[in-house]
């Protein structure tokens, strides 16, 4: 098999481990990666997470024949880490209003509500605070949407076009749709 093969399965498996995510709830949100990205809570500080992520896997410790694929070169592996925090509501409202994503232009197939809520959890974890990505499923679509564990008034929805707070609630209503469930990814 040729070098440059090898090479490009290697980087389809490391790519196909690295989409795996989980959340999970318990007495609190809990947060994990499966490969680059570990995230524990501080359990003296509520609300604080770290997240560990690895630029470079080390491939030797998962392929015997890194040796042959990378001409005898070892892979450094570093580690960065981000502290990010549950907000007040006031440092919600702070961040929202100084976030520029609302003010970017809606436009079909191109950038959408997916891309409205991407953009401000990014902007909220270069700003160190956690924010969960939410999917509003309907019968017929989703609507993306924000949402922050506030230490002080709990979990604050926020539609990311209007920056207005919102009230989600499954079987309610939201653009006229009956809400049938509301996946929180953290």
């Amino acid at each position: 098999m040729g070098t440059l093969l090898k090479v490009s399965l290697i980087a389809i498996i490391i790519t196909g481990f690295s989409a795996l995510v989980y959340a999970s709830y318990s007495d609190g949100y809990a947060h994990g990666f499966e490969t680059g990205y570990s995230l524990g809570y501080n359990s003296g500080h509520v609300g604080q997470a770290k997240i560990e992520y690895n630029e470079q896997p080390n491939i030797e410790s998962e392929f015997s024949s890194s040796e042959e694929v990378f001409d005898n070169q070892s892979i450094a592996s570093t580690t960065q880490f981000i502290e990010l925090k549950n907000p007040t509501l006031e440092e919600v409202k702070d961040f929202i209003t100084r976030d520029p994503t609302n003010r970017n232009k809606w436009v079909r197939n191109s950038y959408e509500c997916r891309h409205f809520a991407t953009d401000v959890c990014n902007d909220a974890r270069d700003a160190g605070l956690n924010c969960a990505f939410v999917l509003l499923s309907y019968d017929h679509g989703q609507h993306a949407v924000v949402a922050f564990d506030t230490v002080d008034k709990g979990l604050v929805y926020i539609e990311p076009q209007t920056n207005m707070v919102i009230y989600p609630e499954i079987g309610g209503r939201y653009e006229g749709k009956e809400i049938k469930d509301i996946l929180i990814a953290w």
